[in-house]
């Protein structure tokens, strides 16, 4: 067991099966996010070494050393393992992180657990986690946000996640994430006879809206899919 795991066995009774999952229940976060952070492919975000501090009996120093060598307090994480379905194929980030100085080209993002969680003036609270991106990779990304299909409803271990680039005009054409009245929507933009339509990954017409009725986020640069 590596030293996080060796924490969890102790704050749970001695016993490593199903810390995990009480873990996961009580920061409201999926098992699939504890299990990341076990196998140091994911690291917590400040708000949960807090909470987990606590859990443990522990200060958030001897939290933070359970993860290490990772580097706080500024976010950054291990390279964000996962794969990428796109036309060209599988695409997986650590061959082009291998490529790139992390120093220069690689940009840390917040993993909102809200959308958009009031970017850039989301709480610690907000962040599931950090990710470290190549920065080419971002596409100029500020944070990452769960979608299931082109809503952000969904699965919360499996959905995929999106890449947002805050956006304050409507982009004809693009897929951006937009505000409504319900709430927020991952939709392509079309500009239609003075209207805002929405159109569904399957190009179905989802709904129309004057323009004082829906306002644009972000801009979707790259979905994630299969993330693991």
């Amino acid at each position: 067991m590596n030293k996080f795991e060796k924490a969890l066995a102790s704050w749970n009774d001695g016993t490593l099966r199903g810390a995990q999952a009480k873990l996961a229940k009580i920061l409201k976060v999926s098992t699939a996010t504890v299990a990341l952070w076990a196998t140091g492919k994911r690291n917590p975000s400040k708000g949960y070494v807090a909470q987990m501090a606590k859990l443990f009996g522990i200060s958030e120093e001897k939290v933070l050393r359970l993860f290490m060598p990772t580097t706080y307090p500024e976010g950054t994480a291990h390279t964000a393992t996962f794969h990428e379905n796109t036309a060209e194929g599988i695409y997986n980030t650590d061959k082009e992180a291998e490529l790139l100085s992390p120093q220069s080209n690689s940009v840390a993002l917040p993993f909102l657990a809200n959308v958009p969680a009031g970017y850039p003036d989301f709480d610690e609270a907000d962040v599931i986690e950090w990710w470290t991106l190549p920065r080419r990779y971002a596409k100029g990304a500020k944070y990452l946000v769960r979608c299931c299909g082109d809503s952000m409803q969904g699965s919360v271990e499996y959905d995929d996640l999106c890449l947002i680039k805050p956006e304050t005009s409507f982009l004809d054409g693009k897929v951006m994430l937009v505000k409504v009245e319900n709430g927020y929507l991952i939709k392509r933009i079309c500009k239609e006879n003075g209207k805002i339509v929405l159109y569904s990954d399957n190009n179905k017409k989802y709904k129309a809206f004057t323009p004082d009725r829906v306002q644009p986020v972000g801009l979707v640069v790259r979905k994630i899919t299969d993330v693991q």
